[in-house]
């Protein structure tokens, strides 16, 4: 009897521990989660990280899509861009719930370009600013709206700081930028009207 109960402790046991463990490898970010090859760079995890200024640079949308599209596209952090919190004010116009995150698209005097929210559940351990950027996603969707995977208008006035993020110019992707320069992730949110 004693012996039966305790096979049965250590079955138990064994099942807690091995389901937890699945819990912790399903939680983890990865690359087909969370954006792709480049998602360390997109969730301020890259081994460059630190080289990172978080304190925004106040700029124009226009001056981030007059920047030149560097040759190659970059895979770690190499660019001042890159290298720098920036800050726009524009209004958001319409957003949509992706792989990754929140997409957002920005329009200020006819400049388009997109800003990209990371789910928290694709910020690892090693994420800079990760509690920045968990409580813009979750101000999002408080404030303003619960993502989905359409377009969603919305036409608020918003204030948005981020990460210079170089993709791939991506012709017919709404609202993207011509040279493929993006925030992302976006590290700050503030809500001027609209929401």
């Amino acid at each position: 009897m004693k012996r039966a109960g305790l096979t049965a402790a250590l079955l138990i046991a064994a099942t807690t521990v091995a389901a937890a463990a699945n819990v912790r490898l399903a939680a983890s970010p990865s690359a087909a989660h969370c954006g792709g090859a480049l998602w360390r760079l997109k969730t301020l995890s890259d081994a460059g990280r630190t080289s990172v200024r978080l304190t925004p640079a106040s700029t124009t949308i226009a001056a981030i899509t007059g920047r030149p599209f560097p040759q190659p596209l970059p895979t770690k952090r190499r660019t001042s861009f890159q290298r720098q919190t920036w800050e726009v004010v524009a209004q958001l116009t319409t957003f949509r719930l992706e792989a990754g995150g929140i997409r957002l698209v920005l329009v200020d005097s006819n400049s388009f370009m997109n800003a990209v929210i990371p789910t928290p559940a694709c910020l690892s351990a090693r994420t800079r600013a990760r509690e920045q950027i968990a409580q813009v996603w979750k101000q999002f969707g408080a404030d303003c709206a619960r993502a989905k995977t359409d377009w969603q208008p919305l036409g608020a006035v918003v204030y948005v700081q981020g990460v210079g993020f170089w993709s791939q110019r991506q012709q017919g992707l709404r609202g993207a930028a011509p040279n493929g320069a993006e925030l992302h992730p976006v590290t700050g949110l503030r809500i001027v009207v609209g929401c």
